[in-house]
C-alpha cells in the first residue's frame, strides 16, 4: 500500500494531476502550519466592590458556568438575617437599658421628694398645737390646751350673771313666798352697782376669737406619683404605706374642720345668746339701781333671764364636751400618722440603699 498523495511521508502528486478533493491546493495540514502565540486577554478592570456585590458576582459567574449556587445563597441570606436580628436586639437592649436607667433615676428622685414632703407634713402639727396644746395630750378635760381658757373665761362670766340673778330672785321674788318682805342677801347691792357700771357702755366683758386650726398638708409629690409614678414605682408595699399616710392626712383635715365648726359655729352661737341674755339682765339691774325696785315687766323678764342662763350654761357645757371628744379622736389620728410617717421614712431609707443611692440626704437619715 502506498500512502496517498500529500499524506505525511507520501510522495508528491504527479505533475498534471488534479488536486485531491477535500484538500485545498497548496494548503498544508494543521500539523504543518506554524503555531502562533496568542497573548492571554486581561480581565476588564473592576472598580471598588462591596463584599455583598462580589458575592453576587461570584454567584452569577457560577450560575453562568452551569454550577449551582443555591446552597451558598441560602447560607448568605441566613447570615444576613441573623445579622439584622442581632442588630435589632442590640439596639433594643441598649434602649431598654437607657430607659431602665432613666426610670431608676426618677424613682430615686421621687423617694427623696416623698421624704421631704412627709417631713413638712409632720411639722404641720404646730398649726394644731398652737390652739389645742400638745398632740400627746388626748384625755378629755385636758386636751383643749389654750382653747380651754376660752371656756374657763366664758363660764366665769356666766357665773357672775348667775350671782346677780340669784340676788334679784331672793330680793324680789322670794318675798312673795314667805312674809311678803324682801330678803336681799348681803353684798347683793354692791354686785348690782358693779354690774351696772360694767355694762354702762354695753360691754359684756367677754371677747370671742374664732380658731383657725386646719393644717396645710402638702400633696404635690403624692399628686405627681398618682399622675406619672404608679407604674414605675418599684416597691409596691412601700407605695401602699405611703398611701395610708396621705389617707390619714385627709382624715385629719376633715376632723379638724369638724372641730372648727363645733367651736366657731356651735359655741360661738352659744356665746352670742349669752351676750344677749347678759344685756337683758343689765337692763333689770339698771332699773333696780335707778328705781330702787323692779316693775312687773322687770320681774317677768327676770324669770326669762333665769331660765335662759341655765339653758346657756348647759349648752356651753355640751359644746365643750363634744369638742373634747372630737379633739381626742383627731389627736389620736395625728399620733397614728406620726408613727406611720416615721415607719415610711425608715422604709424609704432602706429602699434608697437597695437602689444604690448614697446621697447625703439618705446618709443624714
Amino acid at each position: 500500500m502506498h500512502p496517498p498523495p500529500n499524506a505525511p511521508g507520501g510522495a508528491p502528486p504527479p505533475q498534471g494531476y488534479p488536486p485531491q478533493q477535500g484538500f485545498p491546493p497548496q494548503q498544508a495540514y494543521p500539523e504543518q502550519q506554524p503555531q502562533q502565540h496568542v497573548p492571554p486577554q486581561a480581565e476588564p478592570a473592576r472598580g471598588f466592590q462591596s463584599a455583598a456585590a462580589r458575592k453576587r458576582e461570584q454567584r452569577a459567574e457560577k450560575k453562568a458556568e452551569g454550577g449551582s449556587g443555591a446552597l451558598e445563597l441560602f447560607f448568605d441570606k441566613s447570615i444576613d438575617f441573623a445579622l439584622i436580628f442581632v442588630g435589632l436586639y442590640a439596639a433594643t437592649s441598649l434602649q431598654r437599658c437607657q430607659d431602665a436607667s432613666k426610670e431608676k433615676a426618677e424613682y430615686v428622685s421621687l423617694l427623696h421628694d416623698f421624704k421631704r414632703e412627709l417631713d413638712a407634713n409632720v411639722a404641720q402639727e404646730a398649726s394644731i398645737e398652737k390652739d389645742l396644746g400638745s398632740i400627746d395630750a388626748t384625755t378629755p378635760g385636758e386636751n383643749l390646751g389654750p382653747m380651754a381658757e376660752t371656756f374657763v373665761h366664758f363660764f366665769e362670766e356666766l357665773k357672775e350673771d348667775e350671782k346677780i340673778v340669784a340676788c334679784l330672785h331672793d330680793e324680789f321674788l322670794a318675798k312673795h313666798e314667805d312674809d311678803g318682805k324682801s330678803h336681799a342677801p348681803e353684798g347683793c347691792h354692791d354686785l348690782y352697782k358693779q354690774f351696772d357700771k360694767g355694762h354702762a357702755g354695753h360691754d359684756t366683758g367677754f371677747s370671742f376669737q374664732p380658731a383657725v386650726l386646719t393644717p396645710f398638708y402638702r400633696r404635690e409629690v403624692w399628686q405627681l406619683y398618682l399622675a406619672d409614678g404608679v407604674k414605675t414605682f418599684r416597691n409596691k408595699e412601700l407605695a401602699v404605706s405611703i398611701a395610708e399616710v396621705y389617707a390619714n392626712a385627709d382624715l385629719i383635715e376633715e376632723q379638724v374642720q369638724d372641730i372648727e365648726a363645733t367651736y366657731n359655729d356651735a359655741f360661738m352661737k352659744q356665746v352670742g345668746r349669752t351676750a344677749a341674755t347678759d344685756m337683758e339682765l343689765a337692763e333689770i339691774v339698771h332699773d333696780e339701781e335707778t328705781q330702787n325696785g323692779l316693775s312687773d315687766a322687770d320681774l317677768t323678764l327676770l324669770l326669762h333671764v333665769d331660765e335662759a342662763i341655765k339653758a346657756e350654761h348647759y349648752g356651753a357645757l355640751e359644746a365643750q364636751r363634744a369638742l373634747e371628744l372630737k379633739v381626742e379622736r383627731m389627736k389620736k389620728t395625728v399620733l397614728v400618722m406620726r408613727d406611720e410617717i416615721k415607719a415610711v421614712q425608715t422604709a424609704v431609707d432602706t429602699e434608697l440603699e437597695a437602689q444604690g443611692d448614697k446621697s447625703e440626704d439618705a446618709a443624714e437619715s
